[in-house]
């Protein structure tokens, strides 16, 4: 199975919305696509936190919540 174009038209558009980098787009649907088409179980922890780890650090995040209230 693979991903729906509309997925990953939709993560493209949040990524670019969020200010992001394109890279973490990429970096998203391209693990999208490798759990949809069963090259990849999320159920392996030590890749599934590799990648999270990669996606966590390719995302940049203001250090105070929305209302500037402080620290998240």
């Amino acid at each position: 199975m693979s991903l729906d174009l509309k997925i990953s038209h939709a993560i493209r558009e949040a990524v670019a919305n969020s200010e992001q980098e394109p890279a973490l787009a990429h970096r998203l649907i391209t693990w999208m696509e490798a759990v949809t088409s069963g090259s990849e179980d999320l159920h392996d922890s030590s890749d599934t936190d590799r990648r999270l780890e990669l996606l966590f650090s390719s995302t940049e995040v203001d250090d105070v919540n929305r209302d500037g209230g402080g620290i998240f």
